[in-house]
């Protein structure tokens, strides 16, 4: 089957919502001021390629905890593109822009916060945007990759231009099943030049960064490609703090109600140990001067 094929149906797989493409308006967001005083850090909350708004995390809990939040759609929504593809990363420098005028949020650290592609979306928009002064990426992705999109471009761009990819390849895509693509993925990965290219410029992020992983991630090698990002922080002696959690017998969600690779025990046992371990990072990121 033809690479194209396999964007069309990545995208039937993951629900997405069709609406008209508006490219020159911020993005759909919401806004979820804090209900306690006391933390240095905002949150800029990014799903993945589900698209619209997603609705996993606890905005309740973090805004309780001192937390200002904002959930961006950056496609799928109604004021956005239909498809992950050719996303402007400009739409996010109007995001920063706005949260950061909020009178809550203007003095405090922006932590941005995403899963799988919306994990690839955290780690780019850092190491691009200083006003980014800190990174949780959960599943994410080393490299951009390329879109789930009927064009066969790139996930981003920026000024109208694609942002070096990584495609994906030659494939039998009928032999997959329940969405497990992570055969595909590692195939693309072998594609030395184009990874060469894509890889996303970790090294330059301005802040401490948080990643996981489950082992048996069957959506993509997300424990191996944050494996490829560590070793590219050490390579550049990466200033500030980083780690990498890596769960045996968990999958791509980590999280025992909806398996994407591992057992239920081992998803469980990703949730319960990396829940704590996103809140201790942020309060590391709040109390740094």
């Amino acid at each position: 089957m033809k690479i194209k094929f396999f964007s069309t149906l990545l995208f039937v797989i993951f629900c997405v919502v069709v609406v008209k493409a508006q490219k020159d308006t911020i993005p759909d967001s919401k806004y979820f001021p804090s209900k306690a005083e006391g933390k240095n850090v905002a949150i800029m909350l990014l799903g993945g390629s589900e698209g619209g708004f997603p609705g996993y995390y606890d905005t309740d809990y973090l805004t309780k905890l001192g937390y200002p939040c904002y959930i961006v759609g950056y496609f799928g929504t109604k004021s956005t593109p239909d498809y992950l593809e050719m996303i402007p990363l400009e739409y996010f420098e109007e995001i920063i822009k706005d949260f950061k005028s909020r009178p809550e949020v203007k003095d405090k650290k922006i932590v941005v916060w995403g899963g799988s592609k919306g994990g690839e979306l955290a780690l780019l928009l850092a190491s691009k945007y200083k006003q980014i002064e800190g990174v949780i990426a959960s599943v994410p992705s080393s490299v951009v990759f390329q879109g789930l999109g009927p064009q066969g471009k790139s996930s981003w761009s920026y000024h109208s231009e694609s942002i070096p990819f990584v495609p994906f390849p030659e494939y039998d895509y009928g032999k997959i099943v329940n969405s497990q693509y992570v055969e595909v993925y590692k195939l693309a990965l072998k594609q030395t030049e184009a990874v060469e290219k894509a890889t996303i410029k970790v090294e330059n992020i301005n802040g401490p960064i948080l990643l996981l992983a489950g082992k048996e991630d069957t959506m993509w090698p997300s424990a191996q490609m944050c494996d490829m990002i560590i070793k590219r922080l050490d390579d550049y002696n990466f200033p500030h703090w980083y780690k990498h959690f890596s769960y045996e017998n968990a999958g791509h969600s980590l999280n025992e109600e909806y398996l994407m690779g591992g057992t239920v025990e081992g998803n469980k046992q990703a949730r319960l140990d990396s829940g704590p371990r996103i809140y201790d990072f942020l309060d590391m990121v709040s109390s740094q001067k």
